[in-house]
C-alpha cells in the first residue's frame, strides 16, 4: 500500500531549496531591520533631548541618526545579498526571494528617507521647547 505521507517527490526538492536559515534571515532582516531600526533611532533620539538642551551640543543627535542611517542602509544591503536562489530552487522560490529582496530594498529607501527628514528638522531646529 502507496501512502500518502512517504510520497515526498517536490516536497524534498523545495525544501532543499529553502533550507538556508541565514539566507532567509537575510531576507527578513532586509525587510524587517529598517523599520526596527528607525523605531529604536527615533526613541533615543527622544530620550536625547532633554540633555542635549540642557547641554546644547545638537551634534549628538546627528551622531546618532547618522549611525543608525548607517546601519538602515547596511540591512537593506543585507536583504539586497539574500535575494540569489539555490541551484535547482522552483521558480516560485525565486520569484518569492527576489520580491523579498526588492521589498528589502524598498524598506530601506522609505526609513532612510524619514530618518533623513529628521536629520534635517534637527539641524533647522533646535530641540529645546523654550
Amino acid at each position: 500500500m502507496h501512502s500518502s505521507t512517504s510520497d515526498h517527490g517536490g516536497f524534498e526538492r523545495e525544501l532543499a531549496a529553502t533550507d538556508r536559515p541565514l539566507r532567509d534571515l537575510a531576507l527578513w532582516l532586509g525587510i524587517l531591520g529598517p523599520p526596527l531600526l528607525w523605531l529604536t533611532q527615533f526613541e533615543i533620539v527622544y530620550a536625547f533631548v532633554v540633555p542635549v538642551c540642557v547641554a546644547h551640543h545638537k551634534v549628538v543627535l546627528a551622531v546618532v541618526s547618522v549611525a543608525f542611517g548607517a546601519a538602515i542602509i547596511l540591512f537593506g544591503w543585507i536583504g539586497w545579498n539574500g535575494r540569489a536562489p539555490t541551484a535547482g530552487s522552483p521558480p516560485q522560490i525565486k520569484v518569492v526571494r527576489q520580491f523579498m529582496a526588492a521589498l528589502s530594498l524598498m524598506s530601506m529607501s522609505l526609513f532612510l528617507l524619514v530618518l533623513i527628514a529628521q536629520i534635517l528638522a534637527t539641524a533647522m531646529n533646535s530641540p529645546c521647547p523654550i
